[in-house]
């Protein structure tokens, strides 16, 4: 064989070999996409419709009934990141985190508060998310252990809760979850969502979309509103919460999915353009060696 065959070799077995594990990590990324699609699709029926119903209740009810419904001068701003504990999922991570630098640098531009722009405080789901922040020198204040792919419910609850009180203790002034927004197989996207404190006239609008312009319909309440809008909130936020870490667990395995593919196709160019190489120097190799025989018998005549 010439020189190089034997290492031409060794390169298209070699991406051979990556190829396997990228084909199989797109055929799992694709069997946890399919579950965890469900989950989200599943969750947002009940997410539209309670907050439907807060919208329609907090726009009957007087506006100081809860602490959770009463703005004020915002001076510090809760971020809730959810972002992923793993890589090979292309920009997903980067995208969200550049995402989130530029909302949190928005806000601290502008003059909300006396200070000339609210302090943010940045709490984050996700391992890779506090990675990336830190490389880029930002804070993190609060990191949270859990694996966010197996995150249940009841967790969430409590993580909530824990962020409400801080909301009314007056620790914070705002409380906004920064994820990736499922909307299709084909399309995800950052979003940004102040979730406290809540706006009845931003939910009554989206009410109004969504139904067609029945947010203003009147209905009968039992118990009375106050007292069903008091057990709803809490419910909202956790549900608002929970629905957007589905989204954005879906997000991830979608990108994920796609890196992998795309890893999988590239290796396959690859491994096309080494064979043909291999096969022009093992060619080349032949014709050498037959020159040689040639070139020895003519000499011994």
């Amino acid at each position: 064989m010439a020189k190089g065959t034997k290492e031409l070799k060794q390169r298209i077995t070699g991406v051979q070999n990556i190829q396997q594990i990228t084909r199989a990590m797109e055929m799992v990324a694709t069997q946890k996409l399919m579950r965890l699609q469900l989950r989200a699709d599943a969750a947002r029926p009940f997410s539209s419709k309670i907050q439907e119903m807060v919208g329609r209740l907090a726009g009957s009810v007087r506006s100081d009934l809860s602490p959770l419904l009463a703005e004020r001068e915002v001076e510090t701003v809760a971020n809730l990141m959810v972002a992923s504990d793993k890589g090979m999922c292309g920009g997903y991570n980067a995208n969200l985190v550049r995402f989130s630098m530029v909302t949190m640098d928005g806000d601290e531009d502008s003059s909300e508060a006396s200070s000339g722009g609210p302090k943010q405080i940045l709490h984050v789901l996700g391992n890779k998310g506090d990675i990336l922040m830190r490389a880029r020198k930002r804070s993190v204040d609060h990191k949270y252990e859990d694996v966010v792919e197996k995150i249940d419910y009841t967790r969430v609850r409590n993580m909530v809760n824990e962020l409400v009180a801080d909301f009314l203790s007056g620790k914070i002034d705002r409380l906004r979850i920064i994820y990736t927004a499922f909307i299709s197989a084909g399309r995800q996207r950052p979003a940004a969502v102040t979730i406290l404190p809540i706006d009845p006239d931003e939910l009554k609008d989206d009410v109004g979309e969504d139904e067609g312009g029945s947010g203003e319909m009147d209905f009968i309440v039992e118990p009375d509103s106050e007292q069903l809008l008091k057990e709803l909130l809490p419910k909202f936020l956790e549900i608002k919460v929970y629905s957007a870490i589905l989204e954005s667990l879906a997000s991830e395995f979608t990108a994920r999915r796609n890196a992998m593919k795309q890893a999988t196709d590239a290796a396959d160019e690859m491994i096309g353009a080494l064979k043909r190489q291999y096969n022009r120097a093992r060619q080349e190799s032949i014709t050498s060696e037959l020159l040689e025989v040639s070139s020895g018998a003519e000499a011994l005549k």
